[in-house]
Parts: structure tokens; C-alpha cells; sequence
């Protein structure tokens, strides 16, 4: 009988154990604040800090947002896709009048949501323009800090080859890398690698850390010396590969050095907190609108470098010197970029 009773003891440590561990989500708020109905607001995400990636850097944003503007930001992580209308749709009945779904992966549920819920504003971070009047785009300009990395990894390759792996292959995606692979290669040829040359790879998954690491395993063995990733937390499959072959790697959303320095030598870091008062700030204005894609970037100082030791001042010199004119709201590209990759449709 003792014995049955310290089974059964067991099961139930286990199952609660379990319960813990399988939650998919976990609610954080301010707690030196509390929200009115009219103002509460709801961030949502589909993966969590473990990525060190998109979803570390939006929650940091959002605690900092917290932070700086003394408001009781709320947030969500590990949404499944398939739980993504119900919850929003949990929210929105609960009275919260803004929600941010984070990636672009949150569109087609957002635009069923929306329609039902008129008092709330839906909020997609690197959405679409679209027709429904509650629901507005934001977009950090990923394209300028893809193109601040690009010129740290053409300037610091010791060969002119370049490794890629992106997540999904969606519009956006696609563009950012092109500027990337673009812009490093020139960057490389003016070194007089002429033969320059990039490949690219999309694991389909934000989270598949194995196929991350195989593919720029094959990348790395095939001759590329400098790897760069944007694929959430299957990027940290790309980093261990790198650290294996002694490639390195150019971290980008985070500050990836923080991992291994003598492996991630720079990365350029999304500040999303700054991207979060912004739009804090519009939509306390009424000033949100449909009718737009709003973009922020260096505009709002969003995006800045973190070297180590392993950069030059050379390199430092050439990203300093672009990221001024960006701050100064000039185009850090030359007439030929322009032409060649960065306004490319």
C-alpha cells in the first residue's frame, strides 16, 4: 500500500511538473504599474527569449518601453500558430484596446480577428498595409541593419565567401538578404576579392536549431569564412557550426558577441524599445492609420553596432561613417547600390 501511495505521490509531482513545462505561454506585465481598460495593452509572440534573436530582442523592447515610459506593457511567449486568433481573440475580449502580434506570421489570423473586435487596434510588427481600419504595419528597417552588417562581414572576410541561412522566405526576408549578400560582396570585391560569392539557405523554421547547424556546416566546409544569420533561435544552430569550423559569424537583431566573441565578432542590435514608444506614442495620439506601412529605422537610431577586439578600426571607421548619414536622413548608398540591389523591386 505505501508502495501505491508513493507511485501515485510521484505521478502527481510529474504531472505538475509537466503542466510547467508544456505551458506555451508566460504573461509578464509591470507591476509598479496598472493599466485602465482604455490603455491596456497586450504584446504577443510566437517563440520566447531562449532564441537570443527576434523574440529576446522585442521582449527587452518591451520591458524597456516599460521602463522608460512608466506604462504596464503586457506580453505573451511560445504562441503556437494554431492558437494565434484564440488568442487574440481572448484578449481583445478582456478589454485590452492594443495588440502588437509580432512577425509577419501573425497576418492571416489578425486579419480574421480584427473585424470583431473595432474598439481594439491590431498592431502587426513587420505587417502589410491592409484595408481593415483597426489593424496598422510597423516595420523596423531591416534593410539598413542588414546593410550596416553586410559591410562588417565584407570588410573582416579573409576569403570573399559568404554563408546565408535565413528563417522563411517571406517578401521581406528575401529583400533584407538580398541587400545583405549584395552589399557584402561589393564590400569584399573592393578589397580585391573579385571572386567574391555568397550562398544562401532558409530553414523554414524559426526554431529547428539542427538544420541551422547543418546547413552552415556544409556552407562553412564548402569554403565561407563568415556567416551570417536571421533565422530566430535556429540561428544558434548556424553559431555552433561556425564555432566547430572556425568561421565567423556577424550576429544580428541581439547582441549575439555575448555568446562567443571570438566567434560572433560583431552584431548589429535592434533597440525595439525605441520601436515600442513610437508606437506607443502613436497610437495614445489617435495618430495609427491602415492607410500606411510605417518604417523605423535610424530614423529613430533603432539599430547600432557592437564590435569586439576581432573588428578593425577600419571596419569601424566605414560603419561609423555610413551610419551618420542615416541619422542625418541621407542615403548611405551609392548611386550604383541604389540602382543595382536596394530600391530593386
Amino acid at each position: 500500500m505505501k508502495k501505491r501511495y508513493m507511485i501515485l505521490g510521484i505521478s502527481i509531482v510529474i504531472m505538475f511538473v509537466g503542466f510547467f513545462l508544456t505551458c506555451e505561454s508566460y504573461h509578464y506585465g509591470n507591476p509598479r504599474k496598472t493599466a485602465t481598460d482604455e490603455n491596456r495593452i497586450m504584446v504577443i509572440l510566437s517563440g520566447g527569449a531562449d532564441d537570443l534573436s527576434w523574440n529576446m530582442a522585442n521582449i527587452e523592447g518591451v520591458r524597456n518601453c516599460n521602463n522608460q515610459m512608466e506604462k504596464n506593457i503586457e506580453y505573451v511567449e511560445n504562441i503556437k500558430e494554431s492558437n494565434f486568433e484564440q488568442e487574440m481573440n481572448v484578449y481583445a475580449d478582456k478589454g485590452y484596446r492594443l495588440i502588437i502580434a509580432v512577425g509577419s506570421q501573425f497576418t492571416e489570423a489578425v486579419e480574421a480577428v480584427a473585424p470583431k473586435h473595432k474598439e481594439t487596434v491590431f498592431c502587426v510588427i513587420n505587417g502589410v498595409k491592409e484595408k481593415t481600419r483597426n489593424i496598422v504595419a510597423v516595420q523596423p528597417n531591416e534593410n539598413e541593419a542588414s546593410y550596416i552588417a553586410a559591410l562588417i562581414a565584407g570588410s573582416e572576410t579573409q576569403n570573399g565567401k559568404f554563408a546565408v541561412i535565413g528563417g522563411y522566405p517571406n517578401k521581406w526576408m528575401v529583400k533584407l538578404l538580398d541587400i545583405y549578400e549584395k552589399a557584402a560582396i561589393k564590400t569584399a570585391s573592393n578589397r580585391g576579392f573579385t571572386d567574391a560569392s555568397s550562398r544562401r539557405a532558409y530553414t523554414n523554421s524559426w526554431d529547428d536549431v539542427d538544420l541551422g547547424e547543418m546547413m552552415t556546416e556544409q556552407m562553412v566546409e564548402d569554403g565561407a569564412d563568415i556567416v551570417f544569420t536571421y533565422a530566430n533561435k535556429a540561428g544558434l544552430g548556424c553559431i555552433e557550426a561556425a564555432e566547430r569550423n572556425n568561421a565567423k559569424v556577424i550576429g544580428f537583431c541581439t547582441d549575439q558577441t555575448k555568446i562567443n566573441p571570438d566567434v560572433v565578432i560583431a552584431s548589429v542590435v535592434f533597440d525595439f524599445g525605441k520601436l515600442y514608444q513610437w508606437i506607443i506614442e502613436h497610437y495614445e495620439k489617435g495618430e495609427l492609420s491602415n492607410k500606411k506601412l510605417y518604417q523605423i529605422g535610424m530614423n529613430e537610431e533603432m539599430f547600432y553596432p557592437v564590435y569586439t577586439n576581432n573588428i578593425s578600426s577600419r571596419t569601424q571607421s566605414l560603419v561609423e561613417k555610413k551610419l551618420k548619414k542615416m541619422k542625418a536622413g541621407e542615403t548611405p548608398y551609392s548611386t550604383e547600390e541604389r540602382k543595382s540591389y536596394v530600391f530593386k523591386k
